[in-house]
């Protein structure tokens, strides 16, 4: 058991930036209250360097894009010894385009855009390196028709290369640019892991914060056959992304890239069809790819949506009195498994 929850709790904070409205027009007013933290993630020390002042819709996303950039860069230093480039866009607080790769920030950039290339239409991006000229224009252009740019609420780096400022132009400014250096240096440490509150009528929710890194030398986690380093890879991206998801999510990832989220379903299945519909609307390739869930399968119907897709590893989390089947099935059709126990890694986010 944990400790016992504070007896009183008390927030303060300091007008930090005005919002032109809420989560919709008639919510007016809206601000950010800064608490006066010394996290150098905190969204009150990001800089805004191009663009109009966020929405509260761009503050929420950017909120969570922090919450997975920093699973994915704590992820790969826990079982890499390193962070990868990292870059991740987002639509309504769920990732729609994440890639990771240890030496080619562009090909980063071209498959995060290509993951989902509608949703990211009009979607907020973060990327843990700078953004030059060459990663501007392919943020802007790669994938569109010629002659056309892509319309973005805004981009987060660690900064931006001179040239590529005026490269993001929007009708009314709406591409905001925004930097804080400390993205650049993400790892375990940047992890949040201040008490998370959430209003609801009458009083406030609490809870520790969400800080939970697989390590794949976790003596708990059981291994049915063994993933290729690639796969691991694979799989290590797509339970960062997926349990930093609105839940019950299913996350499909190919070669370092981010094929399919499908996010926020009320049956684990029904997330199971939304991704692999996700990777055929997108024209993606799921033969091949790891999967993750951000729990467990409560029967195989999951598991045989993804193996019908060609899904060949899946990390998940062990607790349903259907394991056994679970486990018999991938061994059958020859997928590789990674179970580790739902109360310790189940990764529940965004209710």
């Amino acid at each position: 058991m944990g400790e016992a929850p504070l007896k009183e709790v008390n927030f303060s904070g300091k007008l930090s930036l005005t919002c032109k409205y809420g989560e919709n027009g008639y919510q007016v007013p809206a601000a950010l209250y800064a608490s006066g933290s010394d996290d150098p993630l905190s969204l009150d020390k990001f800089t805004i360097v191009a663009g109009t002042e966020p929405s509260y819709n761009n503050l929420c996303d950017l909120d969570r894009l922090l919450q997975t950039v920093t699973h994915i860069a704590a992820s790969f230093e826990v079982n890499r010894g390193r962070v990868p480039f990292i870059s991740v866009g987002v639509k309504h607080g769920n990732p729609c385009g994440a890639a990771i790769s240890y030496d080619n920030a562009i090909d980063v950039a071209q498959k995060m855009i290509m993951g989902d290339p509608l949703a990211i239409f009009g979607g907020l991006i973060m990327l843990n390196f700078p953004v030059s000229e060459e990663i501007a224009e392919v943020l802007s252009t790669h994938g569109v028709p010629e002659g056309q740019r892509r319309p973005l609420d805004g981009i987060i780096a660690p900064e931006f290369h001179e040239g590529a400022v005026g490269m993001f132009k929007r009708k009314g400014d709406k591409c905001r640019l925004i930097i804080n250096p400390h993205l650049q240096g993400l790892g375990l440490r940047s992890l949040d892991s201040a008490l998370r509150f959430r209003h609801v009528r009458g009083g406030i929710l609490a809870q520790p914060n969400y800080t939970f890194v697989l390590d794949l030398k976790d003596p708990e986690l059981k291994k049915y056959g063994q993933a290729a380093a690639g796969q691991e890879d694979d799989m290590l991206l797509a339970k960062a992304i997926g349990d930093t998801s609105n839940s019950n999510t299913i996350t499909i990832v190919r070669h370092g890239q981010l094929i399919a989220n499908g996010v926020g379903q009320q049956a684990r299945v029904r997330g199971a069809n939304l991704a692999v519909n996700l990777v055929s609307y997108s024209d993606h390739e799921s033969e091949g790819a790891s999967a993750s869930s951000d729990s467990f399968f409560p029967f195989i119907d999951g598991i045989e949506v993804l193996q019908k897709a060609g899904i060949k590893a899946i990390i998940g989390t062990s607790g349903s009195v259907k394991d056994p089947e679970v486990v018999n099935y991938c061994e059958d059709k020859g997928i590789v498994l990674y179970h580790i126990p739902d109360k310790k890694a189940r990764g529940f986010f965004g209710h």
